[in-house]
């Protein structure tokens, strides 16, 4: 057994985890500018391409914003002013983890909304 072996596999435990992590937002990507697609068909009637992307830079836009929000929520001085003023559970680390996660897939998926728009507009 070679020392290389285990870094080999611990590289491709993190390739798995990082693929299997960022599953959801790819499809997530994949399916609003389809959606977009469809209502600017719907709604005009014909797709406008600048209006497309458009759309896709502010639901991108959007999307970093609450992202950022949801992982900012569950910070310590956050949630003392939640539960000061409305009453919200008390601060734990396990739900600032959380929001983490959360947050970070809004953020990685606004991110691709952001590409695809940039990308439709250079083409």
């Amino acid at each position: 057994m070679s020392d290389t072996e285990p870094a080999i596999l611990r590289s491709k435990k993190k390739t798995g985890l990082i693929l299997s992590y960022i599953k959801k937002p790819a499809l997530a990507a994949i399916m609003i500018p389809i959606a977009d697609t469809l209502a600017l068909l719907i709604g005009f009637g014909f797709i406008s391409r600048n209006t497309l992307i458009l759309v896709l830079l502010l639901e991108g836009g959007i999307g970093l914003i609450s992202g950022v929000g949801i992982a900012l929520s569950s910070t310590p001085s956050i949630s003392k002013i939640g539960q000061v003023t409305i009453g919200t559970a008390a601060w734990s680390r396990e739900a600032e983890k959380n929001a983490e996660r959360v947050g970070l897939k809004w953020i990685v998926t606004a991110s691709l909304l952001v590409l695809v728009g940039f990308a439709l507009s250079i083409a």
